[in-house]
């Protein structure tokens, strides 16, 4: 799968692509600290570009990780056999990291093996040049404007992690909480089925995500799922915001400036063909990007109507995350976090 529609290159456009990137995102560096006040102390940005194998084996790495801890435990709960499991698990993952590195153009890689820090800022070689000879011709915007784009929303993301103290193990804290809960035993697949049977008696529900998630998750997790989802609706929309707020930076100055309104909008295009749709619905990467959506009008209309200082309190502690309904009502937060 992840071979489907590679792009072909040369040893010369590789090598192209790495130098270019290297000075994008030295200076999306630059842009993005001054323009969010994060991560001042840091050292200077850099990144690995990287084929879609390499993204692949990087994140199965860091998935054992995170999850070794848990899988002797979840073993010998379980009723299944161990070669039955691993069948079944290596063709889900196979299937949707295969999917997957087709479409990722960067990532903050943020837990890597042996919690090593800091995590490591990657690009997608292949797909960078995927999208621009597709998508950009005709559209007005430059692969240096692109590259920039998606550098400056990465780098947002590296400042988020590096550069606020508690963030890292505020989230690994969810992470593992969730993991812990997880069960599969018989009696947790007997509840499972009743409860599944109540949910397709009440066939309404079945359009509402937080009613599937109530029957398949325990309260625990239900609850880490909807902490995690508030933090990574703030860091999705934050990392768009960057992207704004360091274009409006370089328009100070020289080099390439940047319209981000129109580089969404080739992403938009990118992400609504018919076939890709239906797969980014199973996945649930529709809420990914509903969490683009909404974090960023959130983050704008705190700093629009308050300035970008109040909307910085949100990095002050993991109490100052917005909850989901504070996510809607931007207002209600201010008044907490002021109060």
């Amino acid at each position: 799968m992840a071979s489907a529609d590679q792009p072909r290159v040369t040893r010369a456009d590789v090598d192209l692509l790495r130098a270019d990137l290297d000075r994008l995102v030295a200076r999306a560096d630059g842009l993005a600290r001054e323009a969010t006040g994060l991560g001042a102390d840091l050292a200077p940005a850099t990144v690995s570009v990287v084929g879609r194998r390499a993204w692949i084996r990087s994140n199965i790495d860091s998935i054992a990780w995170l999850a070794d801890p848990l899988a002797e435990q979840l073993a010998g709960r379980s009723e299944i056999s161990r070669a039955v499991g691993r069948r079944v698990l290596g063709l889900q993952l196979g299937a949707v990291f295969g999917y997957l590195s087709t479409k990722v153009l960067g990532q903050y890689e943020v837990f890597l093996p042996g919690d090593a820090e800091p995590g490591r800022l990657v690009l997608v070689g292949p797909n960078l040049l995927d999208v621009e000879r597709r998508v950009l011709p005709g559209s007005g915007v430059t692969p240096q404007q692109f590259r920039l784009g998606v550098a400056l929303h990465e780098i947002g993301h590296r400042l988020q992690f590096e550069g606020v103290p508690w963030l890292r193990p505020h989230l690994r804290g969810l992470v593992d909480g969730y993991l812990s809960e997880t069960r599969l035993d018989a009696d947790r697949v007997r509840q499972l089925m009743g409860r599944l049977g109540d949910l397709v008696r009440e066939p309404a529900r079945l359009t509402d995500l937080q009613s599937i998630l109530d029957v398949v998750l325990t309260p625990a997790q239900s609850l880490a799922i909807r902490r995690a989802q508030a933090v990574m609706t703030l860091l999705e929309g934050h990392g768009n915001v960057v992207m704004d707020w360091g274009a409006e930076v370089a328009a100070r100055g020289p080099g390439d400036h940047l319209d981000p309104q129109a580089v969404r909008r080739l992403l938009n295009q990118r992400r609504s063909r018919n076939a890709d749709r239906a797969i980014r619905r199973v996945l649930g990467l529709d809420l990914k990007s509903e969490q683009y959506r909404v974090g960023e009008r959130w983050i704008l209309d705190v700093a629009d109507a308050h300035g970008r200082d109040t909307f910085n309190a949100v990095w002050d502690g993991p109490d100052n995350v917005p909850t989901p309904e504070e996510l809607q009502d931007p207002e209600a937060w201010v008044a907490r976090v002021a109060a």
